[in-house]
This record gives structure tokens, sequence and C-alpha cells, in this order.
């Protein structure tokens, strides 16, 4: 099922390139918690044949026969009590590992010398999710993408015969409330439409407002179809919609002095074990790689990848986004879930520095 895109035309052209390869990356979706086992031991049958065939037209009959073994070990000890939604497999000359990731990913498998769990990681699956929300003179509703599936998850009527404001006001609190304990750390944008005022009127009544999304421009009613277009027209804008969602959170953590940014900072947040959402430009990873491949190490390098392992096994995520997004923060910020007093200290460093 999920393991059927694992081998791909890119990654055998890579590996015909090294017959000898000795390392291999592999990623696929292993959600126990959620899925009877016999499914989850299908899944991972399916990707264990996918990966032998992989590696038998890549690799000479030794290396293969060798490499296979180790990847039925690994996959014959994994943790079916787990309530992770992934997992990461690395085998190199000197290790075998298998990493539990609390977010889903596109199933991928490479083979080469310098596979990393970084260049795993940036295989997350980033589908849209998102939280729409709609306000009216008689009602409030609140929606939530997810899986590709819009359901209803608050809902409830203005009172007639007061006064607007105030009602709105007291019916809009709820609704933030619902929204803070849902969405905690803001991690999930949240799109309003309705009643131009009383879209104004909420998104003024949010002191984080710069996570809120106007929808102005559409007409009421506001029914089934009508939701579901406004809904796909959010989703086929999403590259744009996330992108411009991440610079908003990234701006008030800064101006809140909370933002962890440029790798000398951001290295001392993971050294302490600060969880959050890891944020890399594409250009840094590809820098990150580069100096792997090419065997050219320097110590902050190779301590930032031992400590983005230690984060992702914490269960946070990483997040690789477009090149020259981050340039502003040295191409690398951490945005941390529960900020520590710790790091005001270096937010003031980190911005002498720019």
């Amino acid at each position: 099922m999920y393991a059927s895109t694992v081998i791909n035309s890119s990654t055998l052209k890579l590996a015909r390139t090294n017959k000898a390869a000795s390392s291999l990356g592999l990623v696929l979706p292993f959600n126990p918690c959620m899925q009877d086992e016999k499914t989850v031991e299908n899944i991972v049958k399916d990707a264990e044949e996918r990966v032998h065939v992989l590696l038998d037209r890549a690799l000479d009959p030794a290396y293969a026969d060798d490499m296979f073994v180790r990847v039925k070990k690994l996959f014959s000890k994994l943790n079916y009590n787990s309530h992770c939604k992934s997992i990461a497999v690395l085998l190199t000359p000197d290790e075998e590992k298998v990493t539990y990731l609390n977010f889903p990913v596109k199933p991928v498998a490479y083979l080469n010398k310098y596979v990393f769990l970084l260049e795993l990681a940036a295989n997350a699956d980033r589908q849209p999710d998102f939280y729409f929300l709609i306000v009216e003179q008689s009602h409030v509703k609140l929606y939530e993408y997810h899986h590709s599936q819009l359901q209803i998850i608050y809902a409830t009527k203005q009172e007639s015969g007061q006064n607007e404001e105030t009602n709105s006001e007291i019916v809009f609190k709820q609704v933030l409330q619902t929204i803070e304990r849902m969405n905690a750390n803001n991690q999930k944008p949240v799109f309003v439409t309705g009643s131009p005022k009383l879209v104004e009127l909420f998104y003024n009544s949010h002191c984080y407002s710069n996570v809120l999304f106007r929808h102005l421009d559409n007409q009421a009613p506001f029914g089934e179809e009508r939701i579901k277009e406004i809904v796909q027209e959010i989703i086929s804008q999403w590259k744009y919609w996330r992108s411009k969602f991440i610079i908003n959170r990234i701006m008030i953590m800064r101006n809140s002095n909370i933002l962890i940014a440029r790798i000398e900072v951001v290295l001392e947040a993971l050294r302490r074990s600060v969880d959050g959402l890891l944020l890399i430009d594409k250009h840094l990873k590809q820098q990150l790689y580069k100096s792997r491949r090419a065997n050219a190490l320097f110590y902050t390098t190779d301590e930032l990848m031992n400590q983005v392992e230690r984060f992702l096994t914490r269960g946070n995520r990483i997040e690789i986004t477009e090149t020259g997004m981050l340039k502003e923060f040295g191409d690398i910020v951490l945005l941390p879930y529960k900020p520590s007093p710790f790091f005001h200290i270096f937010a003031g460093y980190q911005y002498r520095k720019t």
C-alpha cells in the first residue's frame, strides 16, 4: 500500500552509478496505534520486498545480500506498541538504526554512501492542514481540514436581540478558546470568512492575528457547496499560504524576543533539548549534505546532525523551506513550543550579529 512508492527511477539511477554502495536510507509510514497490526505488517513486508528488488538491481550480489539481511533484522525488531507515524531506517557500514518519527512521510529510499537522517526527514508528507472559520450574524462555525477531509468541530448561534458587538465578543472568546486548545503553539493557519464586519471584529480580537487569514471576498450564503469551493481554493494555493504562515510565525516570535535563529544559537537550543519546529533552508540542507559527501565535516556540522537526530527522536518535526526564505535568519530557525528565559539572552546576541 504505502510502500509502493519506495523505489523510484531517480533512486535506481543514483544507485547504479555506485555498484558498491554501502549505505541505505529508507522512510515509510508506520502507525500501529491507528491501524491493526496485520495492516502494518503488510506495509513493512511490502517495503522489505521492494527494498530487496532495489538492492538486487543496484548492487553487487555480496553487498546486496549482506544489506538485505541487516534490513530484515531491523524490521523484525520494530516496536508495534509505538505511537509514532513513520519510521526512518539508516544502515551504514558502522551502524544500523531505526528512528521513530512523529509525523507522516512520503515513502522513499536512498542508496549511496552519504545517507543521513536529515535527508530522510526532509520527505515529510505536508498535506494541507488548517482551520476554516465562518462568522455570520446568526452563527459561527469552525471546520478542520485534516487528512484530506473537512469536518465541523465547533458551532454556536449568535443570540438575537442583543448588542451585536458585545454578543459577538462573547462568542468569539469561546471560539478562540477552542482554537487555542486544539491548535497548540499555532501550528495550523486559520482562514476566516463571513460577514466582513464580524470577520474584522474577530481578526482584531486575536492577539496573534498574523496566523489568521481573512477571506473577505466571499458572499453569503455559505452553503455546503460554497464552503467546498472556498476550501478547494485554499488547497490549490497551499504552498503560498504555508510559506506565508511560517514567515508570520517567525515574526511573531521575533517580536516577542523568543525567536531562536542562526546556527550557533539553534545548536545551543538543541543541546538543551528545546522542542519545537525546526526550519532549515533548502540551501543550508544542501550545504550540509555536500559537506558530508565530500568528507569535509567540521565540528559544528557534525554536532548539528547529531542534535537533529535527538530532536527528531523526541517527537519533533523538521521542515525544509524554499531557498532564500530564511536568509535573514541565517538559514535556520527553531520555533520553540515552550520558550525558556535562557533564550532571551541569546535573542539579543543573534540580532546584534545581523
